[in-house]
């Protein structure tokens, strides 16, 4: 639910100043640019010119509830607008969740 929100975003944000925000994933994501890919992979279709054979994704490689936060409140600061997010049905959300959701709310960008 919440990657998926997140992954929706980046699919909204297609209006915006491409360029602008292209350049400031990258300043914010660097060597590290696979790891917003394999978490949100509307981050490639959107800015198909960031995706290099440098960050291919590994297959099998998990990413904790720690690093899905970090991710998370990274691809924010780049995108920089207020950002709300509509999480239906979070009742049925999953403790793993819910720590993602506490983690990104209780950050002061």
């Amino acid at each position: 639910g919440v990657i998926s929100a997140f992954n929706q975003l980046c699919l909204m944000i297609k209006g915006r100043d491409r360029p602008v925000i292209a350049k400031k994933l990258m300043e914010e994501f660097g060597a590290d640019f696979s790891l917003l890919i394999r978490l949100l992979p509307n981050v490639s279709a959107l800015f198909p010119e960031l995706v290099s054979s440098a960050t291919k994704v590994e297959a099998g490689d998990v990413m904790n509830a720690r690093s899905v936060s970090f991710t998370l409140l990274r691809f924010m600061r780049a995108v920089t607008s207020p950002v709300m997010l509509f999480l239906d049905d979070i009742q049925w959300a999953d403790s793993t969740a819910l720590d993602v959701i506490h983690t990104i709310l209780s950050d002061k960008l």
